[in-house]
């Protein structure tokens, strides 16, 4: 099939829990939790970093206030820990710290070799994500790039996922979005005319009143598969 007649013409990405190891990348950064704000005694290393990946799963999509509030309880922060002295110490580990799928640079190409567009929408610090995305060899997979906090307008606004469709050359309908979170996600992107993909890293679905997508895969490598049935190729 042509790509002239295809239905969809491109994909586009989130990046967090999407395309690279979001809980080998805290588990790496666990001890470094531990040793900056301490832990409950009797708990070992092993305990804080099931905690910090429970949590993440857990309670990600409900904010970061939400992950400490049960990590505070769970591990046993020094009473003196604060969420924004978590929160900076999380952004500085992030800048350092990411860990990647084997599959997501093997996807990305096959895709483009195939013919579509590509690109990426993040919520987040330019800076942060920037540096994420250095480590993970991302860079030069895209056609366009767009991190929310340089854009000015974050997920699940509509106008990130309009603005890039522009840049591609593609109407909103040509485009799936491939992303974890209910909201800024798989909303967002359906909100803006595109066909949301739920990627299941958490398995953990939040928001009731969002009706999930019709497309839910375990991780990145099975998009190639959900184009092809997009686009009829099988």
């Amino acid at each position: 099939m042509g790509t002239e007649e295809r239905k969809i013409k491109g994909a586009v990405f989130d990046l967090d829990h999407t395309l690279f190891d979001r809980y080998a990348t805290l588990a790496e950064i666990a001890p470094l939790l531990a040793e900056k704000f301490g832990f409950r005694e009797g708990m070992s290393i092993s305990d804080v970093t099931r905690e910090f990946i429970y949590a993440d799963k857990n309670y990600v999509h409900l904010g970061w206030p939400t992950v400490f509030s049960h990590l505070r309880l769970s591990v046993g922060f020094r009473e003196d820990v604060q969420f924004e002295d978590y929160r900076s110490f999380l952004l500085e580990q992030f800048m350092t710290h990411a860990i990647k799928f084997d599959f997501s640079i093997p996807m990305l190409r096959q895709l483009r070799n195939d013919g579509y567009k590509l690109a990426l929408i993040t919520n987040g610090s330019g800076k942060v994500q920037r540096a994420k995305i250095s480590m993970l060899g991302l860079g030069d997979e895209f056609d366009n790039i767009l991190i929310s906090n340089e854009f000015g307008h974050n997920k699940p606004d509509p106008e990130p996922f309009l603005y890039t469709a522009e840049v591609l050359g593609c109407l909103p309908n040509e485009l799936i979005y491939v992303g974890d979170d209910p909201k800024n996600d798989v909303y967002g992107s359906r909100n803006a005319g595109y066909t949301p993909v739920w990627v299941m890293t958490t398995g953990v679905w939040v928001y009731p009143d969002i009706p999930k997508p019709e497309f839910c895969v375990r991780d990145v490598s099975e998009i190639p598969g959900v184009l092809k049935i997009l686009n009829g190729d099988v």
